[in-house]
C-alpha cells in the first residue's frame, strides 16, 4: 500500500523530534533515514534499508508503529506479502499495551502519551486488511476493517476504511455503499472519504460519479497520487484520453509505485 493510501495519521513529528535528540547518531543522520524511508520517489527496495535503521530508536510505540507500518506498505508493494503481513501484524501487536483515549498523538521525549493511540493502530490494520485482499483472505480482509470501528467507532475514516476493502472485494456492494455513504455524512471533505467513495462508484461502473468523487478530493489535495492514478483510470474509461494520461502520468511522478499497486487489486487503464 502507497503511502497516500495508508496516510500514516501519527508520529511522524514525533519521530523528527526524537531523532533530532539522538545523541548516539551523526547529526542530520535520523532525519535523512526518515525522510528516505518515506520518499516515494525512491525505489521500495531502497526505502527498506533507512526505515530499519529507525525501528527500536526509543521513540516510543506510536513512532515504531509508523515505521513498521511504512516497511508493511514496502514489503507489500514488492509483492512479498508475508513480509508485509508480519511487520503490519508487529504493529497491530503493540495494542496489546493498552490505547491512549486521544486518537492521534506523538511519542516525543518528555511526551506525556505513552501508549499506542487508535490513528497509529487504524493505519496499521488498514495496510494488512489491503495485504489479505491482495492474497484472496477476504474474511481476513473483513476482520481487520471491523477490528478498526472497534479502535474509532464514530470516525468517518472508519466507514470509509471498511467501504473500500468491501469494494476492493467486490462483495457486498449494498454494505458498502451505506458505509462510503455514512463517512459522507460524518465528513464529506475528507479525501480518505471521497477516494473509498470514488473507488466504490468505480468498481460499480458509475465512472461519472466516481470522477466527481476523485475531482472534489483533489480540489484539496492536488498531489495525492492515489486520487490522482483513479481519476486518471476513470478518465481512461470514459474516453478521455489526454486527460487520463496526464493524471496517470502526474500520479507516477508523485509515487513511482502507484501504477503496480493498483494493477495488484485489479484496477488498470
Amino acid at each position: 500500500m502507497d503511502l497516500d493510501r495508508i496516510q500514516v495519521r501519527t508520529a511522524i513529528f514525533a519521530i523528527a523530534l526524537f531523532c533530532a535528540a539522538s545523541t548516539d547518531a551523526p547529526a542530520q543522520g535520523p532525519f535523512n533515514s526518515w525522510s528516505r524511508c518515506t520518499n516515494t520517489r525512491l525505489p521500495a527496495e531502497q526505502r527498506v534499508g533507512y526505515c530499519k535503521r529507525l525501528l527500536g530508536g526509543g521513540g516510543g510505540p506510536n513512532s515504531e508503529i509508523t515505521v513498521l507500518t511504512v516497511l508493511g506498505g514496502l514489503y507489500r508493494n514488492m509483492h512479498q506479502y508475508p513480509e508485509a503481513i508480519d511487520f503490519y501484524s508487529r504493529a497491530v501487536g503493540y495494542e496489546a499495551l493498552g490505547v491512549s483515549d486521544r486518537r492521534e498523538a506523538t511519542d516525543a521525549p518528555g511526551s506525556s502519551i505513552s501508549l499506542p493511540t487508535s490513528g497509529a493502530l487504524v493505519a496499521a490494520l488498514e495496510g494488512r486488511a489491503e495485504v489479505y485482499v491482495l492474497t484472496g483472505k477476504s474474511d481476513l480482509a473483513l476482520a481487520d476493517a471491523d477490528h478498526i470501528f472497534r479502535l474509532d467507532p464514530k470516525s468517518a475514516n472508519s466507514y470509509a476504511i471498511r467501504c473500500r476493502v468491501r469494494a476492493l472485494l467486490k462483495t457486498e456492494f449494498d454494505k458498502a455503499e451505506d458505509d462510503c455513504n455514512a463517512a459522507m455524512k460524518l465528513e464529506p471533505k475528507n479525501t480518505e472519504v471521497l477516494g473509498a467513495s470514488g473507488l466504490l462508484q468505480y468498481q460499480l461502473g458509475h465512472f461519472k460519479d466516481a470522477q466527481s468523487d476523485f475531482d472534489q478530493a483533489l480540489s484539496i489535495s492536488p498531489k495525492l497520487a492515489a486520487a490522482l492514478y483513479m481519476r486518471g483510470v476513470v478518465e481512461l474509461h470514459s474516453g478521455k484520453s489526454a486527460a487520463g494520461n496526464a493524471d496517470i502520468a502526474a500520479a507516477t511522478t508523485e509515487d513511482t509505485t502507484i501504477a503496480g499497486s493498483f494493477s495488484d487489486l485489479g484496477i488498470k487503464p
